[in-house]
């Protein structure tokens, strides 16, 4: 048998062990989510019912709230605060109808196709997504969100409801025809994995490098550094004969020895969950004046990050997300006084109870103080008025 599918079997073993004892407590996070942080979004920003439903709609899928919860080792605070900001982050990125992409350089084998755990196979061909003309960012964020529609969708139809969804996926990345000299690979992998994955996290099963050679070795031992020793337990560099003993044939395309057509004729179920292309327009006479934006038109913007955020990829410093869809150094630079600053914040949100109850300990101290002191004096007064009045004072 082979050594992948036994380290694949022990950690699904795991996995599975890890949702059946916390599912529970998973719901409690999503019933706070709904029930409290949500209307005070509402109320905070100002939220339209296209952005309540738009944010009901990701707060629905426990799945996606679950995984949350297992990123942070199923920390309720943790997970609350990171389920805010990425609810945040989705009302100002994510949009509702994700358009179809021209170059699909990532596809979900057929939803019958799946690896001995029943999870959905996906094929990423690297050259074609490094080689990609458009934003590739912004299509790598569309095909996250499509990937957990179709997550959703699986669960949403099942069966049984005392049967384990599907939450991963297992990936297969073809590393066939990429340039090693590429300087792009780097940061995309880098900004993938720092910024992107946890928006969507946990939804990496098992990930199979294939065709890599050793002109990929020096471009592996960079990649290698930015990635967790979580996600490095799962990643894989099979020989095609071990793929297929991992992987049933039935499940895999022709290119990588199965018994299903070529990649490019199979279906793809992510694209059932794109918008449909817009109905051409009427030629219309060209306009007088260029149109401009209404006043009251906003242009949608990352909301803020708190510097001590989960999500914020330089922990402890500012960052801003104007002009961009990820959140970049505000400052350009990791300066010690933002560091400084956000330290004496943390040490204050900490001790600043016990600070304030030192605080009233000192003033009763020196009120008890001085009023003593002011008896004392008004003693010697009266002593002193009795000397001079021939009276002598009786002592108290």
């Amino acid at each position: 048998m082979s050594a992948i599918l036994d380290a694949l079997r022990e950690q699904q073993d795991i996995f599975v062990e890890a949702y059946r004892r916390n599912v529970d407590g998973a719901r409690a996070v999503q019933r706070t989510l709904t029930e409290d942080i949500l209307p005070g979004l509402v109320d905070e920003l100002d939220l339209q019912e296209e952005d309540v439903t738009k944010a009901r709609s990701w707060l629905d899928d426990l799945q996606s709230i679950y995984r949350v919860f297992r990123r942070h080792k199923f920390t309720v605070p943790f997970a609350l605060e990171h389920a805010r900001d990425t609810l945040l982050w989705r009302l100002a990125v994510v949009p509702s109808e994700i358009p179809k992409c021209d170059s699909p350089f990532l596809r979900c084998l057929p939803l019958d196709a799946r690896d001995p755990f029943g999870r959905p196979v996906v094929v990423v061909k690297l050259a074609e997504l490094l080689d990609f003309s458009g934003d590739v960012r912004k299509a790598l964020i569309h095909y996250m969100e499509l990937l957990r529609l179709n997550l959703k969708a699986l669960n949403a139809t099942a069966c049984d409801d005392d049967s384990l969804p599907v939450l991963q996926y297992v990936v297969l990345v073809d590393l066939s025809d990429v340039s090693v000299k590429n300087p792009q690979s780097t940061d995309l992998i880098s900004w993938h994995v720092l910024e992107l994955v946890p928006r969507f996290p946990g939804m990496l099963g098992a990930m199979f490098v294939l065709n890599y050679s050793w002109a990929h070795a020096g471009v592996w031992s960079i990649v290698k550094r930015v990635l967790p020793k979580s996600v490095l337990s799962r990643v894989f560099f099979p020989t095609p004969e071990e793929l297929v003993q991992v992987i049933p044939p039935s499940a895999l395309p022709q290119e990588y020895g199965g018994s299903l057509a070529p990649l490019c004729q199979l279906e793809n179920p992510l694209e059932s969950f794109t918008a449909r292309p817009p109905d051409p327009l009427p030629v219309s006479p060209p306009m007088s004046a260029p149109a401009q934006l209404s006043p009251n038109q906003t242009i949608v913007r990352v909301p803020s990050i708190s510097p001590t955020s989960h999500l914020n990829p330089y922990f402890g410093y500012p960052v801003s997300g104007r002009d961009a869809m990820t959140p970049r150094l505000r400052h350009g630079r990791q300066r010690k006084r933002d560091l400084l600053r956000t330290l004496a914040s943390l040490w204050w949100s900490r001790w600043k109870h016990r600070v304030y109850l030192l605080l009233c300990i000192a003033m009763a101290a020196v009120m008890v103080t001085s009023q003593r002191r002011r008896s004392r004096i008004l003693r010697w007064k009266q002593a002193v008025r009795g000397l001079l009045l021939g009276k002598p004072s009786e002592p108290k």
